[in-house]
């Protein structure tokens, strides 16, 4: 709607003094460029920032228009460097810092910003950690709860829009429990988190891996015990917790890739027999069998259907 040479100062007048309560100034010799995108979930925010080099600034006068609050965020791009809370870090990529919305601060990427971020409100943390403001400032240096933390974020990209009310206020709470394992929850929050927020991202993790590595007719669950550093037995426990054992995820993940390739004019000079050793399959006839029972037609009819369209 503006022209590029306007754009900036606009963005830093309608949206980072007031909505963001902070100045952005650009260190990338006049060639800035700044995307912003949050959702909200239930009782957290997720947000993402795409920058070149800019320097964040919350001053004491932006103070009295704050919510308050905190966030973790996560970097994407190093360095990043932070002053907050009477303290003062340099963060590379995979580290964390927390921050309290009430207090000022500086932040500046030297090489530009790709930060995650998740705000939550001060009231639903300290249910679950004592004293977050005590922690505001200080390096979270990268670890099994980040990691679980980051996976959980990385996969909201998987929705195609946004989600309904009650999916929203489940991942929120999800994200909720993991920021708070990240930050040493209080011993009675601990187990409520296990069973509840750090389960959901295992899960995750699990079914992430196994559809990574599906496409291998060799994969089996000794695999992603070996990478994901968990036994065999609380593997096969959280995945029966869903209603769907590792083999039958496994099998799905295969069928679905062998569904999108039988619908991709891309792999028409592909065999029946191709596709399936391409999914991870190593019999045709089992593939046939499953295919039919998962989508009611055999693999040659749903490619003939497509090029009958």
């Amino acid at each position: 709607m503006l022209p590029e040479r306007d754009r900036f100062s606009a963005m830093q007048e309608e949206v980072a003094q007031k909505v963001l309560n902070v100045d952005i100034l650009d260190r990338a010799a006049g060639r800035p460029r700044f995307e912003l995108a949050f959702t909200r979930l239930g009782p957290v925010m997720v947000g993402r920032c795409l920058s070149t080099s800019v320097e964040v600034i919350r001053y004491t006068h932006h103070l009295k228009d704050c919510e308050d609050g905190f966030s973790l965020h996560i970097i994407g791009r190093g360095p990043v460097h932070l002053s907050h809370a009477g303290e003062e870090h340099t963060y590379d990529v995979g580290w964390s810092h927390f921050l309290h919305h009430t207090r000022p601060y500086r932040q500046f990427g030297p090489r530009g910003f790709n930060c995650t971020n998740v705000t939550v409100c001060p009231a639903a943390l300290k249910t679950l950690v004592a004293h977050p403001e005590d922690l505001a400032g200080y390096p979270v240096r990268p670890g099994p709860a980040l990691g679980l933390l980051q996976g959980y974020v990385q996969s909201l990209t998987s929705f195609d829009e946004l989600p309904s009310p009650e999916l929203a206020r489940t991942t929120g709470s999800h994200l909720l429990d993991l920021v708070a394992a990240v930050l040493e929850p209080t011993a009675d929050a601990r187990e409520i988190i296990t069973g509840r927020g750090i389960k959901a991202a295992r899960i995750r993790e699990i079914r992430a891996e196994i559809k990574r590595r599906c496409r291998d007719p060799g994969f089996q669950l000794d695999g992603v015990a070996r990478t994901l550093g968990l036994s065999r037995r609380s593997i096969q426990k959280l995945l029966e917790e869903t209603g769907r054992p590792f083999t039958a995820y496994l099998a799905e993940c295969r069928l679905e890739r062998a569904f999108t390739m039988l619908n991709n004019r891309g792999c028409d000079h592909l065999s029946i027999a191709d596709i399936a050793f391409a999914a991870g399959f190593g019999d045709v006839s089992h593939f046939n069998r499953l295919f039919r029972r998962r989508f009611a037609d055999s693999p040659s009819g749903v490619r003939g259907a497509r090029m009958k369209e």
